[in-house]
């Protein structure tokens, strides 16, 4: 195994873990690694890379957004109304105005870039989590 595969599974399992972090901390976004770690799989372990994509959870988000369709209204509205669930609390018991001043800012811009982001319909998520158009076609008689 050559020291770039090896380096490429590395920042692949890296990256994966700081997606799943940032799925379940509201300061750090989980998306731009997600794909990262994506990307670093299916250039180096076709297994892992598998995984990935298979998995429950990310596959299908991650499927949406590689294929430009981007997150559900759903999962954007779970995403911000957590990370503001998250964020406010702080905003309002922290004495610091320089630490408020920095997370009304990071709330607008999660904000801002989630109305700016594409929004897949419902109706866009394949079934069983496969990729969408590669179901087999009815045999014609």
């Amino acid at each position: 195994m050559s020291v770039k595969k090896i380096g490429l599974i590395v920042a692949g399992c890296i990256c994966t873990a700081l997606g799943v972090l940032g799925a379940l901390l509201p300061v750090l976004p989980a998306t731009p690694f997600l794909l990262a770690a994506s990307f670093c799989f299916m250039k180096s372990s076709g297994r892992l890379y598998a995984w990935l994509m298979g998995n429950r959870f990310l596959g299908p988000r991650l499927e949406r957004l590689k294929s430009g369709r981007g997150l559900t209204a759903r999962e954007k509205i779970i995403i911000y109304c957590t990370a503001f669930a998250c964020i406010v609390p702080v905003i309002i018991l922290t004495r610091s105005l320089h630490l408020r001043i920095f997370l009304i800012v990071l709330l607008a811009v999660k904000g801002i870039v989630f109305l700016k982001m594409k929004t897949a319909g419902t109706g866009d998520e394949p079934p069983c989590g496969g990729v969408q158009g590669n179901s087999p076609e009815p045999i014609k008689k």
